[in-house]
């Protein structure tokens, strides 16, 4: 067989085992999706995890549009905090912290990305507010999650809401100005109030916290960052 159909097939087998379809009687008896994500996939406690990690490199690497990839990289933030919800489901709360590191730098990629496109000069606005509205999604997933998970874990998953709310308003403020980042901040504590007291006021203290520490810059400006390329396997 020619060596190059192989390693379509292969990539394609690859793709299909990391995203698999959800039946209809799966999403409804979860009843939890963030965007276009219903289901997180192969979660982190399979042996076959490391499958969802190649699958996500093809992809990435056969997606050549910046904005394209910003999408890509939403996505896997938004089946990285599914599967943190999964994982404390079943009682794996630890996993499921450490999880919490995977969904920051997959979300981290997407703003970035998010950046470069605009800086090729590319219209992100419909982008910008896609990523806006899954990430309102995404904290009302985390913090549901820790409204129930036990003390120990807790420390992950508020990392995990501060740091990619923290992540998104300096690039609204950036791309769109500081009425936008205010704008944001409103709707998240539009959303925060709806959560259990206790859950509220851990996490608006820690986003207090995030936004008065003093951010480090790396050389050249946030905006220069090149969004990382994550090796073939090494989602683990």
């Amino acid at each position: 067989m020619n060596k190059k159909l192989l390693v379509i097939l292969v990539s394609l087998l690859l793709v299909g085992l990391a995203f698999p379809a959800t039946p209809a009687w799966a999403q409804e008896q979860e009843g939890i999706s963030i965007g276009e994500v219903s289901d997180p996939g192969i979660l982190p406690d399979s042996p076959f995890y490391f499958v969802k990690g190649w699958g996500r490199t093809i992809r990435l690497f056969f997606t050549l549009d910046t904005s394209k990839k910003a999408e890509w990289e939403l996505r896997f933030a938004n089946e990285d905090a599914l599967a943190i919800e999964r994982l404390c489901k079943k009682a794996k709360c630890e996993l499921a912290e450490k999880h919490c590191e995977k969904f920051q730098e997959r979300f981290q990629r997407a703003i970035q990305w998010m950046e470069r496109a605009r800086q090729e000069g590319k219209d992100v606005e419909e982008l910008i507010e896609k990523v806006k509205e899954n990430h309102l999604r995404q904290q009302q997933v985390l913090a549901r999650v820790l409204e129930k998970v036990p003390e120990q874990a807790r420390e992950g998953i508020l990392n995990a809401i501060a740091n990619s709310s923290f992540g998104l308003e300096n690039a609204i403020e950036r791309i769109q100005g500081k009425h936008k980042m205010d704008q944001l901040r409103e709707e998240l504590n539009l959303q925060l109030n709806n959560m259990g007291e206790e859950t509220r006021l851990r996490i608006q203290e820690r986003l207090e916290r995030k936004r008065h520490k003093p951010e480090e810059v790396p050389v050249g400006g946030p905006q220069q960052q090149e969004p990382s390329q994550q090796n073939p396997g090494g989602n683990r």
